[in-house]
C-alpha cells in the first residue's frame, strides 16, 4: 500500500473543498479537480505494480506488429486491441495508453456519480475507499468495461432494449464478462420485497457450501483452460458481511423509495454481488464477475449517507434516537445541521471503510513512480 495512503489524505482535502464551496459552480470544479487528480495518478503508476499491468505494456509493445487476422484472435479483446494498435502509432510515449484509459474509466464513473447521486463527492470518496480505484489501477480492460456499462444504466430504467444490447456489446469489445450484465436488465422489475431478500440469503448459503462442485462442473464444461488454477479459499468474508450490511441498511432505509431508478438500481446490483459473493470462496477468479456489481456500493454509499447526514426529513435514523434516547436524539439534533458535524461523519465514514480494504488487500504493496 505504498503511496495509496497520501492520495487518500489529498482527497480528502478535495472533499473538504467541496464541502466549503460556495455554490453549486465551484462544487463541480472541485469535484471534477478530485477526478482529473485521481486520472493524473492512474498515469503515473509503476509499470511493475502487478503480472497484469506488465503483461498489458509487454502486449502493448507487440500488438502494432499484428496482422488483422492475429489481432482478432489476440487473447485481448478487439476493442482494447485496437485502442492499443491506433496509440502506438500516433504517440511515441507508452504513458498516453495511460492517460487515455484513466479517462475512459474515471471520467464515466464521475458523470455517473454527478448524476445518479445526491452527494457525488461522497461516492468519488467511496470510490478510493471501496477499493475500486485500486481495481482501475490494475484491471483496465475491465474497469474500462464497467465504465461503458455506466451508460447503460439509463436505458435499463427507460426499458430500451436496443440501445441497452449496444451499450453491453461495445462493452464487451474490452472484456468479455461485461455479459453477466444482462441479467441486470432482465430482473429489474422484479418486485423488491423481504420474501426477495429471504430468497437470495438461501442461495447465498447454498453457494457457499455447494460452491466448489459448481465451480469444478463449470469449469470442466465450459471453460476446461481453468483447470489448472487455483481454487483455494483466499479470503472475503468481510465483504460478503458488508454486501449484506450494506442491503439490509438500504433497505430499512429505502423500502419506500424502491420505484426511484436511482435507489432501485444500485440496490439490485448490492443484492446480485451479496448473492453471488461466495462463490468466489471456491473460485477467487469469480471477484471479476462479483465487481461489475459490487461498485454499486460506493453510489449506494453516497446515497446512504445523503439520507444519514444531509436531510432531517423522515430521517429513519433520527426517528429511531428519539424513540429510545430523546436525550442522545435532541444532542445529536444540536450539531446535525453544523458543517463540522457532517466532515467528522465523512471522516468516519471513509476511515472505517478504507481501513476495511486495506485489510482485504493481503499484505498488496502500490507503488508510485514519476513519469518517466
Amino acid at each position: 500500500m505504498n503511496g495509496f495512503y497520501w492520495i487518500y489524505l489529498v482527497m480528502f482535502l478535495f472533499l473538504l473543498g467541496y464541502d466549503f464551496a460556495k455554490n453549486s459552480e465551484q462544487k463541480r470544479l472541485v469535484y471534477y479537480g478530485a477526478c482529473g487528480f485521481l486520472i493524473l495518478i492512474f498515469v503515473v503508476q509503476d509499470f511493475g505494480v502487478s503480472v497484469d499491468i506488465a503483461e498489458y505494456m509487454r502486449q502493448y509493445a507487440i500488438i502494432p506488429g499484428l496482422s488483422l487476422g492475429e489481432m482478432l484472435t489476440h487473447k485481448f479483446e478487439i476493442g482494447y486491441v485496437l485502442l492499443c494498435w491506433l496509440l502506438e502509432r500516433l504517440f511515441v510515449s507508452d504513458r498516453v495508453l495511460l492517460l487515455v484509459l484513466g479517462v475512459m474509466i474515471l471520467l464515466p464513473y464521475g458523470i455517473c456519480f454527478e448524476k445518479e447521486t445526491e452527494a457525488p463527492m461522497v461516492a468519488l470518496m467511496a470510490f478510493l475507499a471501496l477499493g475500486m480505484y485500486m481495481h482501475a489501477v490494475i484491471y483496465w480492460r475491465q474497469l474500462v468495461a464497467m465504465a461503458i456499462l455506466t451508460f447503460a444504466y439509463r436505458f435499463i430504467r427507460e426499458r430500451r432494449l436496443v440501445p441497452f444490447l449496444m451499450v453491453v456489446l461495445l462493452a464487451m469489445t474490452f472484456h468479455k464478462t461485461a455479459i453477466v450484465f444482462l441479467w441486470l436488465y432482465v430482473i429489474y422489475n422484479i418486485p423488491i420485497q423481504p420474501k426477495l431478500l429471504l430468497i437470495c440469503g438461501a442461495v447465498s448459503v447454498i453457494l457457499g457450501i455447494f460452491g466448489r462442485p459448481i465451480i469444478e462442473f463449470g469449469i470442466a464444461v465450459i471453460y476446461p483452460r481453468y483447470t489448472t488454477f487455483t481454487r483455494e479459499t483466499e479470503g472475503g468474508e468481510t465483504l460478503l458481511a458488508l454486501l449484506w450490511v450494506i442491503t439490509l441498511l438500504s433497505y430499512w432505509l429505502f423500502r419506500d423509495r424502491m420505484d426511484d431508478g436511482k435507489i432501485r438500481l444500485p440496490f439490485l446490483m448490492i443484492l446480485i454481488a451479496a448473492t453471488l459473493q461466495p462463490v468466489c470462496f471456491a473460485f477467487y477468479n469469480w471477484l471479476r464477475i462479483v465487481l461489475y456489481f459490487r461498485v454499486a456500493l460506493v453510489p449506494m454509499t453516497a446515497q446512504l449517507y445523503a439520507a444519514l447526514f444531509e436531510r432531517k426529513e423522515n430521517n429513519k435514523v433520527l426517528a429511531l434516537l428519539e424513540r429510545f434516547s430523546p436525550r442522545l436524539h435532541r444532542a445529536v439534533l444540536c450539531v446535525y445541521d453544523k458543517r463540522w458535524f457532517r466532515i467528522a461523519m465523512q471522516l468516519c465514514l471513509f476511515t472505517v471503510l478504507f481501513v476495511w480494504y486495506v485489510s482485504e488487500l493481503d499484505d498488496a504493496v502500490y507503488q508510485m513512480a514519476p513519469v518517466i
